[in-house]
């Protein structure tokens, strides 16, 4: 399926204030070649956008006459009632720009919005949008949207609840080369321990393209992610959630919340600290355990407790969870259970590794105010479920954009 992208005319400017002018004409120059790859090999369009019409023109004439005859240029709000008439067809616009203005279009029709970091970023922009270093890697990139697997695991745990993992954590024993083992390995000291930072684009970048492509959270009204033990929250995972919510246009609620650091603006509360399961107990232990340990600490963060009753009585409950990994699924299964409680239409999990082993879905009796830490969980059933799927293509696409990434 072709693409429209819609690029920002800065792009095709040779030089910015405060950037080096040899590297600035070499890019621009580099960007002019791969957007004519891209229509010619691809049948992509590319369109150059802007305000200022007078601008606009001269570029036309200009690169016109040097040969760039298939690029398209139009004024920003003629192409804002287009993109909104066709924004239900998937993976179809993609916004290449540092401009806050584009962001905002871009969200509005849910499409990828992507950052050249070789041109100037307003805040905004460089915040949420998705990064490339060269127009090497931003053409790589736009071929890879195409045919785009998200998830190496799904599984249906009820019919209303459905988990989803980006990647295969399982680095120790299931990588085929030191490449591999080592990009994993930089995954989890991104998760866990916060260095890595730039493979975190890699994941961004695999996850918001597979987001382009399908309705999964179309409907999902109210995202959360599991607090850390200490009840803070992953920076990586909340800016996961941010950008998930403004690429399906949900976005932060215009209340006190949107002032709150980023705890208070979590659906789940961690309202007191709990010592990492990992060294507390042993293997056995934490695959056993249950979410005794997550009901003890754990509890729905009283903000939404107006919005969730809303919703209930309206039928769009719908909510989606993340989370760094899933080991044995003590934290999901909790949520679950609190959820469900509440009267959850759908569940989605969302993790970014997962270690592929069996769920163990633990079933428990509410009862309390799940609000506040005045609740219980009385065990009632476990069942070890074996209906997950894997998908190797998605481990491929992985390798893939690691790969373009480092190129």
């Amino acid at each position: 399926m072709r693409k429209i992208l819609f690029c920002n005319l800065e792009l095709l400017v040779k030089g910015f204030e405060g950037y080096d002018p040899v590297l600035s004409r070499i890019n621009r120059d580099k960007f002019l070649k791969c957007m004519s790859e891209l229509i010619s090999e691809d049948e992509n369009l590319v369109c150059f956008i802007s305000r200022n019409n007078q601008q606009l023109n001269l570029a036309k004439n200009h690169f016109d006459k040097l040969g760039y005859t298939n690029f398209i240029y139009k004024n920003r709000e003629n192409i804002r009632p287009f993109v909104q008439n066709q924004k239900w067809i998937k993976n179809y616009f993609v916004f290449i720009s540092g401009k806050e203005v584009d962001f905002h279009v871009a969200v509005n029709c849910k499409a990828l919005f992507i950052v050249p970091t070789w041109i100037p970023m307003e805040n905004k922009s460089e915040y949420y949008g998705v990064h490339v270093d060269t127009p090497e890697q931003l053409a790589k990139f736009i071929r890879t949207l195409n045919n785009h697997n998200c998830f190496f695991e799904t599984l249906c745990i009820e019919s209303n609840v459905n988990l989803f993992a980006l990647i295969d954590a399982r680095y120790k024993a299931y990588s085929k080369t030191e490449e591999k083992k080592s990009m994993l390995i930089h995954f989890e000291k991104l998760l866990k321990k916060g260095a890595s930072r730039n493979y975190y684009y890699i994941l961004m970048y695999h996850f918001l393209a597979g987001m382009t492509r399908t309705n999964l959270l179309d409907d999902i009204e109210l995202y959360g992610m599991i607090p850390s033990s200490d009840g803070t929250v992953n920076p990586y995972i909340y800016n996961f959630m941010t950008r998930t919510r403004l690429i399906k246009g949900k976005r932060l609620p215009k209340n006190k919340l949107y002032q709150a650091e980023n705890r208070e603006q979590n659906l789940l509360i961690r309202h007191t600290r709990k010592q990492k399961a990992h060294m507390k107990y042993n293997f056995l232990q934490r695959a056993t355990m249950g979410c005794d340990d997550e009901f003890a600490t754990l509890c729905i963060n009283p903000e939404f407790k107006d919005k969730i009753e809303r919703l209930r009585n309206e039928n769009r409950f719908n909510v989606c969870i993340f989370d760094d990994y899933i080991t044995f699924g003590n934290s999901f299964n909790a949520v679950r259970n609190l959820l469900n409680y509440l009267g959850a239409n759908k569940i989605i999990f969302i993790s970014l590794g997962s270690f592929a082993r069996k769920f163990k879905k633990n079933n428990y009796e509410i009862t309390g105010d799940v609000f506040s830490k005045n609740y219980t969980g009385k065990f009632i059933s476990c069942e070890s479920l074996s209906n997950a799927e894997y998908n190797v293509k998605a481990k491929a696409e992985v390798d893939e954009l690691y790969n373009i990434f480092n190129s």
